[in-house]
């Protein structure tokens, strides 16, 4: 048989994605937890909890990354079939936001509190948690994606960083009081950044045939 002969029909092969899926659910619901509990029991939350989901200014730290692993997920179960079309140029948007933010941020914050704002105080806590929170999540997505049939490993591990980089980002976020933009899009930027990379790295490792 030739290879595109057997890809074709693992591609028409209905039980793949879906058994994938049904992994994916059953480790992703205690890695959420996991992690949670993790960010409570270690750092704690910040209360209340009003002032980071409902303040116009700080909102975005949670919710952007909590949409940004919300979208990606299903995006990177998509590389569980072989030849299914996973794209990921949607991602620039984030980063577009983002930069909106900072520009904001960098307008509405008088100069001489635009560096210490940048660099808030907790830039080091904030690179570790970021990747140690979603570490997780990014090994129940990974699990899933090694019940089908990965033909872009990296990618698929990338996408897998990205959307546990930003569940495990929001995670962080509810415990986080840095609430300047110019500190949290370009730290959490940089903590997802990390996971994605593990990801991709984790998934040259894991997901080949």
């Amino acid at each position: 048989m030739k290879t595109e002969d057997l890809l074709a029909l693992l591609e028409k092969d209905e039980l793949r994605e879906p058994h994938a899926g049904r992994v994916l659910w059953h480790w992703l619901i205690p890695a959420l937890i996991l992690s949670a509990l993790a960010m409570a029991g270690l750092l704690g939350v910040r209360f209340p909890m009003e002032k980071t989901l409902m303040t116009p200014d700080i909102a975005p730290k949670f919710y952007l990354p909590l949409l940004l692993g919300v979208i990606a997920m299903p995006v990177a179960l998509k590389f569980a079939r072989p030849l299914a079309r996973a794209r990921l140029s949607w991602v620039w948007i984030f980063p577009v936001i983002g930069l909106l933010l900072i520009g904001y941020a960098y307008l509405t914050t008088p100069e001489s509190q635009r560096m210490m704002d940048f660099r808030g105080k907790t830039i080091l806590p904030c690179l570790l948690s970021i990747p140690m929170f979603s570490a997780p999540i990014l090994a129940a997505v990974l699990t899933s994606l090694r019940q089908g049939a990965v033909m872009a490993p990296e990618r698929a591990g990338a996408a897998a960083g990205l959307a546990a980089g930003g569940l495990g980002t929001a995670i962080y976020a509810l415990h986080c009081t840095e609430d300047s933009p110019l500190f949290y899009v370009t730290w959490y930027g940089a903590g997802i950044a990390i996971t994605v990379i593990a990801g991709a790295l984790l998934g040259r490792l894991l997901l080949r045939w």
